[in-house]
Order: C-alpha cells, then sequence, then structure tokens
C-alpha cells in the first residue's frame, strides 16, 4: 500500500506500507539516491514474521518530491522521517537503514530513544570522507538500458533495475531520483556527520545490530568493528558473497539476521 502527505516545506512524501497494522511496527530507510521499492524483497518477509513494515521514499528519491533548495543531509532525513512518525502515530517502532539511511537511523536511534526500540545499520555507519565517491562525477542519463544496467553492481537481482532508471520518451533513460541534485549536495560539502558519527555510536542506547556485506567496498572491516568496541549495545553481523548492497544481493540471509537479531 502507497501512502502520501505533505511535509512542512510542502514537498510531497510518499511511503510503501505492509502488513497488518495491529502488529508491532518497522521502519525501513533506503540508501542514498535509491528507493522504497529497495526493500521488495525483505519488506514482505518481515510483515509475514509479523511485522507491521513502513518503507519512506525520502526526499528527492521514489515518488517523493525532488528538493530544489537540494537538502539531502542526514539531519534533514532525520526531521522528514520524525514528519513521517508523526504522520503515522508511532510510538515505539524498529528502525533498519542501508548505508546513508544506515547513518540516520543511528541519528535518530541516539537522539530519541523514546521512540526507537532496536536499530538494524545495513552497511552504513562512520566513515574517514564526506562525499560518497559514486557522486564524484556519475552519468546521468544513459543511451541504452544496457548502458544503464552497467552502472548497477554487477550481483543485485534483475527487478532492481527497474527500481533505479525512468525512461525519458526518446530511448534513453536516466535515474528515477535527483542524482544530478545529489551531486550539486555533495559538492557544496557533502555529509561532514558520516566522519562525525562516533559521538552517536556511542550514545545509542537501543540494542543495535550492524550488518556488513563482507565483500563491500564502502563500509570499512575495522569501523565495523570499532562500532562494538565503543558500545556493548552494538553486536556484528558479516554475510557472505555480499557487497554493499546486502538487502538485495543476499536477501534471504539479510532477512534471517534482521529476524534473529529481534
Amino acid at each position: 500500500m502507497r501512502g502520501t502527505f505533505r511535509l512542512r516545506d510542502g514537498l510531497e512524501f510518499s511511503y510503501l506500507q505492509w502488513g497488518d497494522a495491529e502488529r508491532p511496527d518497522l521502519l525501513l530507510l533506503h540508501g542514498g539516491g535509491l528507493s522504497a521499492d529497495d526493500w521488495q524483497e525483505v519488506a514482505p518477509e518481515l510483515a509475514a514474521a509479523g511485522w507491521h513494515v513502513t518503507a519512506p521514499d525520502l526526499r528527492g528519491c521514489g515518488e517523493s518530491d525532488w528538493d530544489p533548495e537540494v537538502r539531502y543531509g542526514v539531519t534533514q532525513i532525520a526531521e522528514d522521517v520524525d514528519e513521517l512518525v508523526a504522520h503515522l502515530g508511532l510510538r515505539s517502532f524498529v528502525l533498519v537503514g542501508h548505508s546513508l539511511g544506515a547513518v540516520t537511523a543511528c541519528l535518530y536511534a541516539a537522539t530519541r530513544p523514546d521512540l526507537v526500540r532496536a536499530c538494524v545499520m545495513e552497511d552504513g555507519g562512520p566513515a574517514d570522507h564526506t562525499r560518497p565517491s559514486s557522486l564524484e562525477n556519475p552519468t546521468i542519463v544513459f543511451d541504452s538500458p544496457e548502458e544503464a544496467a552497467a552502472a548497477l553492481p554487477r550481483r543485485v537481482p534483475p527487478w532492481v533495475f527497474g527500481t533505479r532508471f525512468r525512461e525519458l520518451g526518446d530511448g534513453r533513460l536516466t535515474w528515477r531520483s535527483d542524482i544530478a541534485g545529489r551531486v550539486r549536495w555533495s559538492a557544496a560539502g557533502g555529509e561532514p556527520l558520516i566522519p562525525g558519527l562516533w559521538p552517536y555510536v556511542e550514545q545509542v542506547r537501543c540494542p543495535t545490530l550492524v550488518v556488513r556485506g563482507a565483500e563491500s567496498p564502502l563500509f570499512r572491516r575495522e569501523y565495523a568493528e570499532r562500532m562494538t568496541e565503543l558500545n556493548p549495545m552494538i553486536r556484528l553481523v558479516t554475510i557472505p558473497e555480499a557487497g554493499h548492497l546486502v538487502h538485495c544481493e543476499q536477501p534471504a540471509a539479510f532477512t534471517a539476521a534482521v529476524l534473529e537479531f529481534l
């Protein structure tokens, strides 16, 4: 089921839901430039296991409005999540985030312990950079589906293609989300909270699971391990044969790790 509402700044915000509304709530935050559709294999399984699952299209992504002021940082995402939580009337929930969504989940869990009962951070956390390498010089328009498909990680299932791109009407394709805007945002300074996330890692007081892809090029193993050393509430699971997109590359293993943790 898809729902929408207006954020305080007037942008339309879209979200998908699965499962019985009477069940405990679980909120999924996708990575930067992706969408709620990224969870289409994982979310139904979580719902079948007894959770009421909500996955928003973060601003500039999926069916949510693009931000003309390109406010795509973690603090803004957390504010939008707060508005979604208020809109849905959530009182206590599990928060799961991937990549930039994982950074947001950590910030949110650390600052809203009254709401977050448990947290899962998938292949995202503190890093030593403010600008993702994927935003340094990405192709925005692709001349063919084959060219667009080549921009995706090699191990993702075929359905991922339809969640990433849209047709321009002349045979070419472009990203479904505001990648050009994210490039502008990144060029203006990127996300200083990523290397500055360590105090929030220490501050988290709910049970937290870090899920890392064993072959991830983006989330360093030593950083994931240091998180568990800094905070006894955090445990680490590494998923074999997975890169950065663990929930797409190994959805069954990812879902099993989350459900065992919960």
